[in-house]
Order: C-alpha cells, then structure tokens, then sequence
C-alpha cells in the first residue's frame, strides 16, 4: 500500500512539473516565402500548430505587403495564441501593431526583452542601452532577448541574413551593450528572425560565446522549416531545441553552429557576389585597354 502511494505521488509530481514549464515557440519571418505573395502565415507554420497550444513570439517580418487582407489574416490566424510581436523591416509602418522600442516580461527568475531593432537615429540606441542596463541589473538568473535584425551580425560575410537594413544603427547598439551583457554574470539567450527566406541564406543558426548564446531561424525558403522551442522550467533553466515544422523533430543546437553556418553559406555567398559584381572582372581589362590606347 505504501509503495502504491509513493508511485502515486511520484506520478503527481511529474504532472505538475510538466504543467509548470512555459512552452514557447519563437518564429521568424512568419510571413515565409518572399515570391508567394500570399497574404497569409507560412503555411507550414498554420499547419504546425494545427494542435498545439504555443505561446508565440514573432520575431519579425510576420507580413509582407501591408494589405487589409493580409493582417487581418495574421490576426485571425493568432487570435486563439497567446503571442508577441517584434517588429522586423516590414511592419514598421503598421499602426495597429505595437511599435514600443522595447518592452519588458518576467517569468519567475528569467527576464524577456522585447526588441525593435529598427532604429531611427543614434539618441534611440543610448535610450535602449539605459533601459536595458537597468533591467540586467535586477536579480534575473536569465535574460532572453528577442529581435528581428541579427544586430550582432556585422555583415553579411558574417551570416548571410535576408536583408541589411537598418543593421548600421543596430551593429551600434550592439557594440554600445555587449560589454554589459558579457558582465552580467547572467545566462543570456538572443533570439533573432532574420533569415532563412530564400534558398541561399541560413534557416538556423547557433552560437554560444562565454555566457551569451545565439540564436537565429527563419520561414520562407519552402525546403527548410524550422522554429526554435524554448521551455522554462521551475529549475529556472532554459531549454532550447530548434524544431522542424514539418516533421516536429527537436534539433541540438549545434547542428546550426556558426562554423557550420559558414561552410554552408560560402559557396552560394561567392555565386551571389560573383553574380551581382561580375563586371569588376572586367576593371584589369579595361585599365590595360586604356593604358594601351594613351600609348598610341
């Protein structure tokens, strides 16, 4: 009878324990594929979460033509989701989404950092910077930090990601807090959504430096589908596996590690710049042809 009771309780412990951890699914570049002009949620996405019950995280870039149609769709589509919006490039100028340069969620010892990215001007950055530095500084054990840009990607040499926009202004904020990220003697987690929308870029990419880790994903490609799992538990630990949307298999993160990211990026990354500069290799022609002609 003792050993029945033991097992139930074990049991309920275990109930409880799953209850208590948050699932999170964080989403980049909801919108998928650039060439569809669809209007709606990437369709793997719709599919995916079919029969779960995520609480999602936009990372930006969750439409494409800021069309009636199109958000409304969005919004219909989320509106049995709890969910939050970053703001990526292309929904800047939607006025019914919320566009707060930042904002703030707790989870027992873990601190959420919302992040637009899409700075106007240098006076935004050392704002940002202020505000997160004295949030850091609270009694966190975790900060988790979620944008669009992959503002600590100085080029696309680094990561090839979808676009380059605004990436000077937030390169600077990244340069202006990283000190006090690296300083904080805290488990830091960024996530960022601006890849994986055509064939060529990264859909997944991972990196840890001392107490920061990295991560990136993207929808659009049609062939790679991923979004990253973050679970919290009542340990306070984070848990992170990226997910493919297709067959709902969890990844180790190391599968997308920065070396590799770079091994896969490089060939296509030199067919890109051999494609959209392949005149230069005329330039040695063209200054000999002309030293030769000033000869005659």
């Amino acid at each position: 009878m003792l050993k029945v009771f033991y097992q139930l309780l074990l049991i309920c412990l275990f109930i409880n324990l799953s209850f208590s951890q948050e699932k999170i699914l964080f989403v980049g570049h909801a919108y998928g594929n650039p060439l569809e002009k669809d209007r709606i949620v990437d369709p793997t996405l719709k599919e995916f979460l079919k029969d779960k019950n995520y609480k999602l995280i936009y990372g930006g870039d969750f439409v494409q033509l800021n069309e009636e149609e199109e958000i409304q769709n969005f919004l219909e589509f989320n509106s049995k989701f709890n969910y939050v919006l970053v703001p990526g490039n292309h929904d800047v100028n939607i006025k019914i989404f919320d566009h707060q340069k930042i904002r703030f969620e707790t989870y027992n010892n873990s601190l959420f950092i919302y992040l637009n990215t899409n700075f106007n001007n240098p006076k935004n950055i050392k704002e940002a910077v202020s505000i997160i530095k004295k949030e850091i500084s609270k009694n966190f054990k975790n900060i988790l930090i979620f944008s669009h840009q992959l503002f600590y990607s100085e080029s696309v040499f680094d990561i090839w990601t979808n676009s380059r926009t605004n990436y000077d202004l937030c390169n600077k904020f990244y340069r202006e807090i990283i000190y006090y990220l690296k300083t904080s003697n805290k488990n830091i987690f960024i996530y960022s959504g601006d890849i994986g929308a055509f064939k060529s870029i990264p859909y997944a990419y991972f990196h840890k430096n001392k107490n920061i880790e990295y991560f990136a994903v993207g929808l659009g490609n049609s062939v790679n589908n991923k979004a990253i799992e973050i679970q919290l538990s009542e340990s306070d630990e984070v848990i992170n596996k990226f997910i493919d949307l297709k067959s709902s298999i969890r990844e180790d993160p190391d599968k997308y590690s920065r070396l590799r990211i770079k091994l896969y990026q490089l060939p296509k990354l030199i067919v890109f710049v051999f494609k959209s500069y392949y005149y230069i290799l005329f330039l040695p022609i063209i200054i000999v042809g002309y030293k030769v002609y000033k000869q005659l």
